[in-house]
Order: C-alpha cells, then structure tokens, then sequence
C-alpha cells in the first residue's frame, strides 16, 4: 500500500509538470505572437513614413500635369482634357517595386467662395435647402441660417435680427462660445444655431445634421457647392448638379447645356446671374494621393491654387503674403494652400 501511495503521489507531480509546461508554451506562444504582431504594427509606420517620399513625389507629378495642361489651354485649363488623371498621362509608376500609388485631381473652383458669396446667393440657397420641394422658394426662409453663420464669424457682440451670438450658445448643454472668425472646416457647421442638433427641439435636427448627428442632404449639397478656398469666379462646367440647378433658375434650357455640355464647345450657355461671377475654366485643384507597399499606406491630401491666392481659410480676400525667397526661386507651378499627410482635415 505504502509503494502504491508513492507512485501515485510521484504520478500527480508528472501530471502537475507536464500541466505548467503546457500553460507556458500557451503563454510563450502568446508572448511570441504579440511581439511579431507589435513588430508589424511598427515596421507599418516605418514603412509609411518611408513612402513619404513617393507621396511628394507623386503631388510633383500632378503639379507638372497640371502645368502643362495649363499651357496647352493657353494659360487657362478647362475641365475634362485629361488632367485628371495624371497618371495615365504621363505613364509614370514608382521606382520603387511593390509601391503601388494613385493621384486624384478634382476642380475645387466649380464650388462658390464661402467667404465673399454675395448675401442674396447664400439666403436663396439656404431657402431652396429649407424648402425642398414643397412650393415657392422665399428668400426669407434663407434668413435665420445667414444671420446665424455671419454671428458665428464675426468679432462683434451685435446679433442679428434671425442670428445668435454667446448668449444663446452659453445657455446650451454644454456651453460654449462663437469664435468670432471665419470657420475652419464643415464640420464646425453642427455647432452653429439652425445647422445642427436644438436642444429646445430634441426631436428634430438641423438643416445639415439630423437629431443623430448625421449629414443629410443639404449638408451634402452645400460641400459640393461652396468652397473654403476658391476666392474667385465658379467654373461652372466644374459646378454640381445643385449648384448647376441654381444657376439655371428657370432657365430648363440653360441646366440641360450645363448638365450635357462639353467645356471646349464653342457652343455655349452660359449662367448670367450678375452676383455669381462665373468662368470656363478651372483654377484651384483638390490633389488626393495615396500610396501603399503591402499593408503600409500613406495618403497624402492638398489643395493648389494660382499664386495670387491666399493660403488656408481666406479672412480678408485681396490681401496676399508673398512667397518665400526658396518658393521664388522654385517657381513652383501652383501655391499650396493646404496640405496634410495621412488625414483629410483640409475641410
């Protein structure tokens, strides 16, 4: 009996063993598989920091198409010549094997200047918004998203008549303050009286952002018509379709060439709505780049414009900051208005 309690005892300590060297190869196996995970997780940024490169080269790349188009058009580029894709212009590919890139050109001149679009336009667009499609557009319907905008950017106290100004915005849960300068982005508009989300209606939202803060169409509709960059004319062949249908009014036949025309057509209707200067040709460009190698990706977004353009959210339109001696001496083709790396912050 006593030989037989021994072995037993010896035979729970081999199971006990054997148990503890199972667990440590599990954990052993995790430990591995965390740091190879870890050392992958890094080489990604260290590869995607390493396609910088690539990138900028890339934003050359479309910067030159974009010049030599320009110069084919006799200084002016038209929409759909074949600048917008530079890549199949100019054949071009990494030197690098196993990068893969793409280059996306957009014409950011068809959308309206946020910044010095005439009051009228904007109330008529805001009413068409608030409207829809039920019955007759008033411009006084436009009003209160206006006014509420214009308090939001200016630097006084002075609300206006349909407005809203730090009184309103401090009795909201929580509180803040108008910042009293021009926005910076979009996104900013679901913060404004009107655009976004009432406290004193919780059940309805605002004209761009419904009660669960998503975007509706309005607020589609307004980033496809104006833009926090282009400070001239619209090019109006660049123009989305509900910018097109605004311009056109009741003109059916003005929206049909807007809609079908071609922009090298010497066959034109042009929109003649005398407080929308409007132009044929495009001249600020909205560059997307992205460029992969396995599973690092890095993504390059800019905006370019002619020289006399003013960097970033225009405040006083006209009044320009030279470029640097370096830029001169460059002579780069395009003024970079705003540029970001791996994030799409520019609107």
């Amino acid at each position: 009996m006593k030989k037989l309690g021994n072995r037993f005892r010896r035979g729970s300590v081999l199971v006990f063993v054997l148990a503890m060297i199972v667990l440590l190869s599990v954990l052993c196996l995790r430990l591995m598989e965390e740091t190879v995970q870890e050392l992958r997780h890094v080489s990604q940024f260290y590869r995607r920091d390493d396609l910088r490169m690539h990138a900028y080269s890339a934003l050359d790349v479309a910067a030159g198409v974009l010049a030599e188009f320009k110069t084919f058009d006799g200084g002016a580029l038209k929409p759909g010549g074949g600048w917008e894709d530079p890549l199949a212009w100019t054949e071009l590919s990494p030197l690098e094997e196993n990068v893969r890139w793409s280059i996306s050109i957009f014409d950011e001149s068809g959308k309206l200047p946020l910044f010095s679009t005439h009051p009228k336009v904007m109330k008529e667009i805001f009413a068409i918004m608030h409207k829809g499609d039920d019955g007759l557009v008033d411009e006084d319907d436009g009003e209160p998203y206006y006014d509420a905008l214009m308090d939001w950017q200016d630097s006084d106290d002075e609300e206006r008549d349909e407005g809203a100004e730090d009184d309103y915005y401090e009795d909201l849960n929580p509180p803040y303050f108008a910042p009293g300068r021009n926005i910076q982005s979009f996104e900013e508009l679901r913060m404004v009286r009107g655009f976004g989300h009432d406290e004193d209606d919780p059940e309805e939202g605002g004209l761009f952002f419904d009660r669960l803060g998503h975007e509706t169409q309005h607020m589609r509709n307004f980033r496809a018509t104006f833009s926090l960059y282009n400070e001239k004319s619209v090019n109006f062949w660049s123009a989305s379709g509900f910018l097109k249908k605004y311009l056109a009014g009741d003109d059916d036949d003005l929206y049909e060439s807007l809609i079908s025309g071609n922009a090298y057509s010497q066959d034109v209707l042009r929109p003649t709505n005398p407080l929308v200067p409007t132009t044929p040709t495009s001249t600020v460009f909205r560059v997307e780049i992205s460029v992969d190698k396995g599973k690092a990706n890095f993504q390059l977004h800019a905006v370019l414009g002619p020289h006399d353009s003013l960097p970033g959210k225009v405040k006083k339109p006209g009044k320009t900051k030279p470029g640097s001696p370096l830029n001169r001496k460059l002579q780069y083709p395009f003024r970079i208005l705003s540029l970001r790396e791996n994030e799409n912050l520019i609107d």
